[in-house]
């Protein structure tokens, strides 16, 4: 397992001498770095639109890439999910699904809920003395 900062830094591909493919930070094997760095998330499998969640997380990313100041940080992202939202829904069941709050077959969108995710629901939201649940 890897520790916080490790997870910080900068992936260093490496290819495999046997095939030329590239190694990800999950140890498979690419074709090309944008490949195994958005496979390679715990929040994807490839199923659905990958290419389009990869490019949402790219924008996304960018709200804190800027100099300025302000950054948009997460008004920025409130932005990029107003203008695609069926994206943002998209990341939103890979991620309940990685969590195993969900399981799916064939593709994300025909997902079903676990006792995980019923547990999760039976808890309910926690509740901040300072603001109000969803």
């Amino acid at each position: 397992m890897s520790t916080y900062l490790e997870r910080q830094s900068r992936f260093e591909f490496k290819r495999d001498p046997s095939n030329d493919m590239l190694i990800g930070p999950d140890t498979c094997h690419y074709d090309t770095e944008q490949e195994a760095m958005y496979f390679s998330l715990k929040a994807s499998c490839g199923c659905g639109n990958p290419c389009g969640v990869h490019g949402f997380l790219i924008e996304c990313l960018r709200q804190f890439e800027t100099e300025a100041w302000p950054k948009p940080g997460v008004e920025g992202i409130k932005k990029v999910l107003l203008a695609h939202p069926d994206i943002a829904a998209e990341f939103i069941a890979h991620y309940l699904s990685s969590e195993d709050f969900t399981e799916h077959g064939g593709s994300v969108y025909g997902s079903w809920i676990t006792d995980r995710g019923k547990q999760f629901l039976e808890i309910g939201p926690m509740i901040d003395r300072d603001e109000e649940a969803i």
